[in-house]
């Protein structure tokens, strides 16, 4: 089986194999229709090499050959004999004796390839010829381990480099809950890679084998249900089973990177704002299983430290794996879509109706806001300590337009993540004065500041300074549309005590909450403060079950 095709070398990983005993000698094909004297002889004794009969002693584990009478005494260090006559009482050893029409050439041939320098070739050979066959047809993972399963007689699994399982056969209820304990256990170690774990704590009558790829990186395991120590023909079978599975691997990458250029490339034309004819980009979009005739809605998706600013640091399998689950989800929920990750970020395009289907703008909206929901919710154990923010643009029905889609996902993403909403949805609709605030931010930094410093500034340093709770005030006040009542109600304080928190922070900023202008300023104050990566703290009495502090 050639391995040209794959990326580097892929090897096998695993168990000694044990030597072969008198039983695997006894159950060659050449050996039908022979019989072993004395009934009931143990057969477990090692074998490690052959010899012709004849001479006082012989090697270690060695097993004779004889075409004539047999060696009396036996000679020391055999461990049985091979011939035609019958083994006379008491003889110290097993004889096999061969079958009347047995061949010796058949016997020695068979012997050569258990014992000899080319020991499991045989093995081998039938197995990578077995495994040709699904390669092949392409029938994948499956195909692998229906072969492998016939040849080792015993159920055998694939799983990938996070344990998910890419193929299995003939594995009971019994094998799956233990096969599920146990990838359980190997997530949680907390290791690099789960499949060290699992390997090591590999129980008795379970063989599981490493396959490492490219620069010895750990790309599967495959798992039998047979007791290690191997056979010599079982060791083979399962070395060719790794490098058929490594072949299969190198196809799917190949396929995965070829169809992510594509789809990277299409989404990069559309953000870049380079002009694609409508029936291009249709037609594109097919080509990689998406319909975009009816528009879509953008969605762009970051995983980030939720207690850190900034991109996080994402090991490549962790991110592979968050996309699978991404694309498992969205095929699902929303099928026909467009999904890729590009560096740092999940990008995606919910398709719209099609094309002769009525297009309801607020129900297809509502939809994808759901949708989103769900994402963060199914991908949260794949991404242990990051969190998934989602931003989501307005559902755009022409399908040339889906650039200034993905923009507004875009900046409702670079909101979201200046404001705090890690591991929240954000949509475009609901970035309101923040839109125009940002664009400030991002062409002229210092004027958005020196607002902060007219209007906020003065009560964050009052509160720092005493300890007090203005911000918080003014930002529930305002939440609750200026109403009293439901402000003193949030936060468990007197209504007199927000009225005197009210006048302290018109005499410490000068605006006066009453008038519709200063109150504009003064809301528009609060957001430039989340947008300078200032956090407007929360009020006690909203984190705990307390009372709120009085100034």
């Amino acid at each position: 089986m050639s391995t040209r095709h794959l990326p580097a070398d892929v090897r096998l990983v695993g168990p000694p194999t044990r030597h072969p005993t008198l039983a695997d000698v006894y159950e060659l094909t050449a050996f039908a229709g022979s019989h072993v004297t004395p009934t009931g002889a143990d057969m477990s004794a090692d074998v490690r090499a052959l010899r012709p009969g004849g001479g006082d002693s012989a090697g270690e584990a060695e097993i004779l050959l004889c075409d004539g009478p047999l060696p009396d005494p036996a000679p020391a260090g055999a461990v049985a004999v091979i011939a035609r006559a019958e083994a006379p009482p008491g003889y110290p050893i097993p004889v096999i004796v061969l079958a009347p029409d047995a061949s010796w050439t058949g016997v020695i041939d068979d012997l050569t390839g258990l014992l000899g320098a080319h020991r499991g070739r045989r093995a081998a050979d039938r197995a990578r010829a077995a495994f040709r066959i699904p390669l092949t047809d392409g029938r994948g993972f499956g195909g692998l381990t229906e072969a492998c399963r016939d040849l080792l007689g015993a159920p055998v699994a694939v799983l990938d480099d996070y344990l998910d399982v890419l193929a299995e056969i003939d594995v009971d209820d019994a094998q799956t809950q233990q096969l599920d304990m146990a990838i359980a256990d190997a997530r949680a170690r907390g290791a690099v890679t789960p499949l060290e774990p699992f390997v090591a704590d590999a129980p008795a009558d379970v063989t599981r084998m490493l396959v490492l790829g490219p620069g010895d990186r750990q790309v599967m395991v495959i798992a039998t249900w047979l007791p290690a120590p191997l056979t010599l023909a079982q060791t083979a079978v399962l070395a060719e089973m790794a490098e058929a599975c490594g072949i299969e691997w190198g196809r799917q990458e190949v396929r995965t990177q070829t169809e992510s250029q594509l789809r990277g490339d299409l989404i990069r034309e559309l953000m870049a704002g380079e002009a694609i004819s409508r029936e291009s980009l249709i037609r594109r979009a097919r080509h990689l299983g998406a319909d975009l005739a009816g528009g879509a809605v953008a969605m762009l998706g970051k995983l980030e430290d939720p207690h850190q600013r900034g991109p996080a640091e994402t090991d490549e399998r962790v991110a592979r794996r968050f996309v699978q689950q991404a694309r498992a989800v969205l095929d699902l929920h929303w099928p026909r879509g467009l999904v890729d990750w590009n560096g740092d970020r999940l990008l995606v395009l919910l398709p719209g109706p099609r094309e002769h289907d009525v297009a309801d703008r607020e129900d297809i909206e509502q939809r994808a806001h759901t949708l989103s929901g769900r994402l963060i919710t199914a991908t949260k154990d794949t991404v242990p300590g990051l969190v998934l923010t989602l931003a989501i643009s307005r559902y755009t029905p022409e399908p040339e337009r889906l650039g200034a889609a993905l923009e507004e996902a875009s900046l409702a993403l670079s909101i979201g993540e200046r404001i705090g909403r890690a591991g929240d949805v954000v949509t475009f609709e609901e970035t309101g004065t923040y839109k125009l605030l940002f664009q400030i931010f991002a062409d002229r930094p210092e004027e958005l500041s020196a607002f902060y410093e007219q209007t906020i500034a003065p009560l964050v340093r009052y509160d720092e300074q005493y300890q007090t709770e203005l911000v918080a005030t003014l930002a529930t006040y305002l939440e609750f549309d200026c109403n009293l009542a439901a402000t003193a109600a949030s936060l468990f304080t007197h209504r007199h005590t927000i009225r005197y928190r009210l006048d302290r922070i018109a005499e410490l900023c000068g605006l006066d909450i009453g008038r519709t202008d200063d109150r504009e300023k003064l809301s528009l104050g609060l957001k430039s403060m989340r947008l300078l990566g200032r956090k407007v703290p929360t009020p006690i009495a909203k984190e705990g079950s307390g009372r709120a502090s009085t100034p």
